[in-house]
């Protein structure tokens, strides 16, 4: 106090205020106090940003549930398929970046909305796509031109939820807030191979596709109208403004440790991408008498309380005071040995029920990464977690067109699915040791 003054520090000026802009200072405190969502709050959002992501993969996924049977109509192979799938990450690689920067300037929840309702749209109206020409060839590169549109406008969506996450839930829930969240990338596969391999069988493939978009659809207006009138929308918008600052591109792209997330996120996809988007065609090739429902649902089933007990076990590591760091290399030392191993062990399995546990361990074990890697943007940069998270994943989905049209160019040259499988386990222990050595889990920036 300076006479009848406050004297107001900060890091630009020295401003002079009247005793009654002194309370503001009391609010501000107050506000970045109670910044984070109430449980209620993170209850009701963790919920709603599981289905979006359950939904979300759903979409993803649809294309491989249906691929034997528009391979079958349009008359593709496997180098195709893998072009027409492997099309999906050339979008989702360029929009990582922009779209974590853009939800920590205006809100992780708005930039959910815009892009769902897009990605969405495209999804629903991919059959008519399909249906456009009779020409086969003027088919598969029109999909392939919506596949990358539906990949542009499915990167936002990690980065965003990563953004919402970190300016919302406190440290050391967060590894539990997106371990939850995430499962709903093993849900939709899930959903979608179950409920999509019983709408392809009674309605043929294009009913996958009605029913995924309009799903889609209805998330879309009910994250809007949470979006709208929670207070926690008001706590987002808040939070957004004051991170305006300008992002340090220079100073996050100097860091070694955000390196060795990098390189060990881009091999944890290699893997996870080929498991997505190539098991159905193995099962469906070495099993052919058994039905699709089953080994399209039973790996993500029993992914999904590894997911959710991987992100509960990071955060009991940190509560007994082990180090953040330690958690997350513990965490990811289980998605990748452990994924890595089992899909190398895939193509040895003799009959259906071992392939089918086997398979369902390997997709069990990535799941892990959702409380590793995947939180490791929020520990080193948590005002720009959602553009350092755009960073990490457009590297993370560089595998994805490049691993799955890989995998399609080999299975289709020598169909040998034991050399596609043993190079994922390989990838991991390469992945695995650049984070052990040199990854981090300590605000750096």
């Amino acid at each position: 106090m300076v006479g009848n003054h406050v004297i107001n520090l900060d890091s630009k000026s020295l401003r002079l205020h009247s005793p009654r802009d002194a309370g503001g200072i009391d609010r501000i405190v107050k506000k970045q106090k109670g910044s984070n969502w109430s449980k209620s709050e993170e209850k009701t959002w963790i919920a709603t940003l599981f289905i979006g992501t359950t939904i979300l993969f759903s979409s993803r996924v649809a294309m491989p549930v249906c691929a034997p049977a528009m391979a079958k109509e349009f008359g593709w192979n496997k180098e195709h398929l893998g072009t027409v799938m492997g099309c999906f990450f050339w979008g989702y690689a360029m929009t990582q970046i922009f779209g974590g920067y853009m939800a920590d300037r205006i809100g992780g929840d708005r930039m959910l909305c815009i892009a769902a309702l897009t990605w969405g749209t495209v999804t629903f109206i991919t059959p008519y796509i399909a249906y456009l020409y009779d020409d086969h060839t003027v088919t598969l590169l029109l999909l392939g031109l919506f596949r990358v549109i539906l990949g542009l406008f499915q990167g936002m969506h990690y980065p965003s939820m990563t953004s919402l996450v970190s300016r919302n839930v406190c440290e050391k829930d967060r590894s539990f807030a997106m371990g939850v969240t995430s499962t709903g990338s093993n849900f939709g596969s899930l959903l979608c191979g179950g409920i999509g391999s019983v709408i392809l069988e009674s309605h043929g493939w294009p009913g996958v596709f009605y029913f995924v978009g309009l799903c889609a659809f209805g998330w879309v207006i009910h994250s809007w109208q949470l979006s709208k009138t929670q207070q926690g929308r008001k706590v987002t918008r808040q939070n957004s403004v004051e991170a305006k600052e300008d992002v340090p591109w220079r100073l996050i792209f100097s860091k070694s440790q955000l390196w060795c997330a990098i390189c060990a996120h881009f091999c944890m996809n290699a893997s996870y991408f080929i498991l997505l988007m190539w098991l159905p065609t193995y099962f469906h090739e070495r099993f052919p008498d058994q039905k699709a429902w089953v080994f399209n649902v039973v790996p993500w089933l029993m992914s999904l309380p590894t997911s959710i007990f991987g992100g509960w076990l990071s955060k009991n590591i940190i509560e007994v005071k082990f180090s953040v760091t330690f958690a997350r290399k513990f965490i990811q030392t289980i998605a990748m040995f452990g994924c890595g191993l089992f899909a190398m062990l895939l193509p040895f399995c003799e009959n259906y029920i071992s392939a089918l546990i086997v398979a369902g361990l390997a997709v069990s074990c990535q799941t892990f990464h959702n409380s590793g890697i995947l939180v490791n943007p929020q520990d080193i940069a948590p005002t720009y977690s959602g553009s350092v998270f755009g960073i990490m994943n457009t590297a993370g989905a560089i595998p994805g067109f490049l691993g799955v049209y890989m995998a399609g160019f080999i299975l289709n040259a020598s169909g040998n699915w034991k050399t596609v499988f043993t190079s994922v386990f390989v990838t991991n222990v390469i992945g695995l040791s650049i984070f052990l050595y040199g990854g981090t889990g300590e605000k750096i920036i």
